[in-house]
């Protein structure tokens, strides 16, 4: 950056041409803090770029700003921990706000377009910029008046390293200057591809938030596969049921689809499984919900229908569905059994108990009477 018009050395130059004449018979000082150093810096940067100084506050304009150009007036640094800059650009018809305010240790600097009324910033730590023992500087003078001709050397001087002046230069550069004016044109000038360094700063940060999705770098010759992890069972996919109209593949979180667990003495299907016909079109297959149920016919099945009306014959009372071996579905093995009808015998009683088909008890049972 050094050879450059917008180098270290051209801008330090800069910082010498703009400094304010120094009135004669005056001891005082021309840059007596840390932040009117970057203040100064920033400005001859902007100037640099093409910027036209219009004055220190948006609401006033200042025409000695032009005619003294490159010098500043003697009352650009009257601002109190705060100094600002208006300028025009040939670029742009717009005026651009730049301020540089001291807060605590550090120095933020801040820019605007007036009438976008987007803020850009940046800040710094003052010490990691300016070697504040260094100051104040005051421009020599002898009896024939200014002399400038060490002006450069003093004011490099005041920085911490040329490395410090490039870093904050290309971020008033980046951060500001970019937004403000894209694509701007001068020689030595060169846009930084800001959006390529956000977007891996994105992807950055989304790497720290998941690690099983690693960050991938341009060349992706650091990257390691992830390490495997088995799938859980809860988590592995189930076939879906095979029928005459299987559902289409929606997620099945309360698990309908899921086969149901048979007993072993009805196996094929729960005796409580009632309704699930329901869901085949009436009239059509072999699983219509109301053949069987109200209107007959059909074709013979198992077990009885499976819709919203189940048959007598249906498993859930005891009916020839239910299969054989003796098992009762209103006293499943292992439950307590209260009896409830006459002389202990079930209400509703199970295959074998004397009560034919009749679904309450029938002749002979102990049903309702």
């Amino acid at each position: 950056m050094a050879d450059s018009p917008l180098g270290t050395t051209a801008i330090l130059r800069g910082m010498a041409d703009a400094l304010p004449s120094h009135p004669p018979n005056d001891d005082s000082s021309d840059l007596a803090s840390s932040y009117e150093a970057i203040a100064l810096l920033i400005h001859a940067y902007m100037a640099a770029l093409g910027f036209k100084l219009q004055g220190f506050n948006e609401d006033k304009k200042l025409p000695e700003c032009e005619s003294l150009a490159p010098r500043l007036p003697a009352q650009w640094n009257n601002g109190f921990g705060s100094l600002g800059f208006v300028y025009s650009h040939k670029q742009s018809a717009m005026r651009f706000v730049i301020r540089v305010d001291r807060m605590g240790g550090k120095v933020e600097i801040r820019g605007l377009a007036v009438g976008d009324e987007n803020i850009h910033r940046f800040e710094r730590v003052v010490r990691e910029v300016v070697q504040s023992s260094n100051l104040p500087i005051r421009i020599t003078v002898n009896d024939g008046g200014e002399d400038r001709s060490d002006l450069v050397d003093k004011l490099r001087s005041i920085f911490v390293s040329e490395q410090a002046i490039s870093d904050i230069l290309n971020d008033l550069k980046v951060k500001i200057i970019q937004k403000l004016i894209p694509k701007l044109q001068r020689d030595g000038y060169v846009e930084t591809a800001e959006a390529e360094a956000t977007a891996d700063s994105e992807r950055r940060a989304q790497e720290a938030q998941n690690p099983n999705r690693p960050f991938r770098s341009p060349d992706h010759s650091n990257i390691q596969p992830p390490p495997f992890r088995p799938i859980p069972d809860m988590a592995r996919p189930r076939p879906q049921p095979v029928g005459d109209f299987p559902p289409p593949g929606f997620e099945d979180p309360y698990e309908m689809n899921r086969p149901g667990v048979a007993h072993p003495l009805m196996p094929g299907r729960s005796p409580y499984n009632i309704g699930h016909d329901d869901l085949n079109p009436q009239g059509l297959g072999p699983h219509d919900p109301l053949r069987g149920s109200f209107i007959g016919g059909g074709l013979p099945r198992p077990g009885g229908g499976s819709g919203m009306h189940p048959t007598f014959d249906d498993p859930l009372f005891g009916g020839p569905g239910a299969g054989s071996g003796g098992y009762d579905p209103q006293a499943p093995p292992g439950a307590r059994w209260d009896p409830l009808g006459p002389g202990g015998n079930p209400r509703f009683p199970g295959p074998g108990s004397g009560g034919g088909s009749y679904p309450f008890g029938g002749p002979g049972g102990g049903g309702i009477i």
